[in-house]
Order: structure tokens, then sequence, then C-alpha cells
């Protein structure tokens, strides 16, 4: 089916394809279960299959052995991750998610782990202090970003090797978010475009920068960047294509 004329484009991700995104890219969470709580680090924490979703965690740990013990019924967990920005800035966390939901053992894998099976209940999304509930279903369904693993390396790539790239954006952003700007740091990245923090005395403002298309894949990424930069220069000045981001 083609889409209609007048459909426009999404210029960022929905609240469920970012929290999946979250937790694609997470190496670190913590869960609360049965009064304690227990922290996992490292990389692929979250396994995503047409099953839904669930946690690899050592076969051995303490975890495991409840949910095991909790049988058919499940253990109440309430999952965390906190999302954080790549790159030095005043405020660095970008988005909290939790998860609540019922943990059921399944099968050990050769890794010495173990997949526990996540029933989704409730999925919160707090950016800002702002909390979104977001449909444990739509959750599920959605796809994460394709840069989500990515997305720290190329912005540290941008950052620390890329700065005439990053200063050329600002051809994109109004003359009034720039005045008084002390620093501009790519702060987000994903396929429908590139947030850019500005940093002023005592406050910021994230400001995203939306691509033509979405990115299919990273291996677009510096093409889609190198369109923004034309478009900057091509710009009258002030015209201040670049949106608020919240």
């Amino acid at each position: 089916m083609k889409p209609a004329e007048n459909a426009v484009e999404p210029v960022e991700p929905t609240e469920a394809e970012r929290v999946r995104s979250v937790l694609q890219a997470a190496t670190s969470l913590t869960v609360a279960a049965n009064g304690g709580r227990h922290d996992f680090h490292g990389p692929d924490l979250l396994a995503a299959d047409a099953a839904g979703l669930a946690l690899r965690a050592p076969a051995e740990c303490r975890l495991t052995r409840e949910t095991v013990v909790a049988g058919s019924a499940g253990l109440p967990v309430l999952l965390e991750w906190t999302d954080l920005a790549p790159l030095p800035v005043g405020d660095r966390v970008r988005a909290q998610v939790c998860v609540a939901g019922r943990l059921r053992a399944s099968r050990p894998t050769r890794d010495g782990l173990r997949l526990l099976r996540l029933d989704v209940h409730q999925v919160v999304l707090d950016v800002d202090g702002s909390e979104t509930l977001v449909d444990p279903v739509q959750l599920v369904r959605a796809e994460p970003d394709p840069l989500a693993s990515v997305e720290a390396a190329l912005l540290l790539h941008l950052d620390e090797d890329h700065q005439d790239h990053v200063a050329a954006l600002a051809g994109l952003i109004g003359p009034q978010l720039l005045r008084g700007a002390r620093r501009m740091v790519p702060y987000a990245l994903d396929r429908y475009g590139i947030v850019l923090r500005l940093e002023y005395a005592g406050a910021h403002q994230d400001v995203r920068l939306a691509f033509g298309e979405p990115l299919p894949d990273a291996d677009q990424v510096g093409h889609r960047l190198h369109a923004l930069m034309a478009a900057a220069a091509a710009a009258p000045t002030g015209s201040g294509a670049g949106r608020p981001h919240d």
C-alpha cells in the first residue's frame, strides 16, 4: 500500500521505539524483586524475538534461582534502565525506563546464562521528569533504532574528530537559540536525525535536526549528515530549520 499523499514523515522516534532502543543499547540495568535489588552489567542484556522480551541472566545468580522457584506463576519484578548521553554534558540523563512484569525461567544458553522470559505489565518512560505510559504490546512490536548499538561510538567520533561538521550544522539553528550559547554538543543520534545540545550559562536547549527520511541502517549516517551540512550552507541566514527538542 502506498502512503497517503499528505502523509508526513516522522521526525523523531515514538515512545515505544525510544524505549525499545534504550533496552537494546543498555549495558547496565537494575532488577528489583522480593525486596532485593540485582544489578546486571554487560552487552546484550535483553533478548527480543517473536515470543517477546527476555532477560539474559547468569544461570546461578540469585534472581535466576528465585525465578525458577516461582515456577509458572512468575516472579514479580521491576526492571530499571537509565539512558545516559555518551558525551559529558551538564545533565547526562536522557531518559529513564521502568518495566513492571513477571519473570519466568526459560532455557539455559551455551554461554552459562539463562533466559528469563518477561511478561510485561507496565512500561513507564521518564524524560526530564515527565512520565509517559507505553503500551506493552507496542513495545514488543517496536523495532530498536538501527543506530542504537553504535550511537555512542558515532557521537564520540563526531565530537572528537569532526568538530567542523558540528559547527557547520549551526547554520540550521535560528540565531535566537544560538545567542549566548557557550557550547554545542552532539547529544543524540537516531534514524530520524541528530539532536544538538546548546549549553548556556546555567541552562541548556536541545535542538533536533531531522534527516530527509529515516535511515535504513548505520552506513547512511555520513551521507545524511553531509546533506544536513549542505542544507545549512545553502540556508538563508537566520532561517533556523532546527526544531527545539524536549
